[in-house]
């Protein structure tokens, strides 16, 4: 794969409000399950398979092992035996801690795929507001996010992607993304043992 990294985070709001409500970054065990479903038909299944000072990483029963930094932020997709299959560098911050409503953040990684070119990205994130959202997994409140990514240098050449995301504190996971025209909701959180 092309060599190369991005800045990482390149901005954030340091300080809440006075008075706001603030949230602290999880800590997911060995064995923690997540169950999503994709546009109400696709099922997705992940399962906290190792838990290292730096990241965990996430079995897909698929042969794909998905890794997330300590922070919640995305590292990429590696084989079951260690090939790197795509990586974004130094991550994909997608959390920034703590959180509060009106916070925001900015990363600059690298997304490079095997036999792909390094594209050069940055994603800008604001927490909008606390909804109560409902999936199938139950009720829960939800912190709103929305993700605007672009490629970096591209000018108008490149459109602006966005994402919404809802962080739920109380499950330390996100519980609803839109992603595109679908929509991901989570079906099953379950603790490891």
């Amino acid at each position: 794969m092309p060599d190369g990294e991005g800045r990482g985070v390149v901005q954030f709001d340091a300080e809440p409000p006075r008075g706001s409500s603030t949230w602290q970054r999880p800590e997911w065990r060995l064995g923690d399950r997540f169950v999503l479903v994709r546009g109400g038909l696709v099922k997705g299944e992940f399962r906290v398979a190792a838990v290292t000072d730096t990241h965990y990483e996430l079995d897909t029963g698929s042969g794909v092992l998905l890794r997330r930094d300590r922070d919640l932020g995305n590292l990429g997709e590696w084989s079951a035996n260690g090939e790197a299959l795509h990586l974004l560098s130094p991550a994909d911050t997608r959390y920034h801690w703590p959180l509060w409503v009106g916070k925001r953040w900015s990363c600059e990684f690298v997304d490079r795929s095997r036999g792909g070119a390094a594209m050069p990205m940055r994603a800008d994130y604001v927490v909008e507001d606390l909804d109560h959202i409902t999936v199938p997994a139950g009720t829960s409140p939800a912190l709103r996010i929305v993700r605007t990514v672009r490629l970096v240098g591209a000018g108008d050449d490149y459109l602006a992607r966005s994402q919404v995301i809802w962080y739920a504190p109380t499950l330390g996971t996100e519980v609803r993304q839109l992603v595109g025209d679908s929509l991901v909701e989570l079906v099953l959180r379950s603790p490891g043992p």
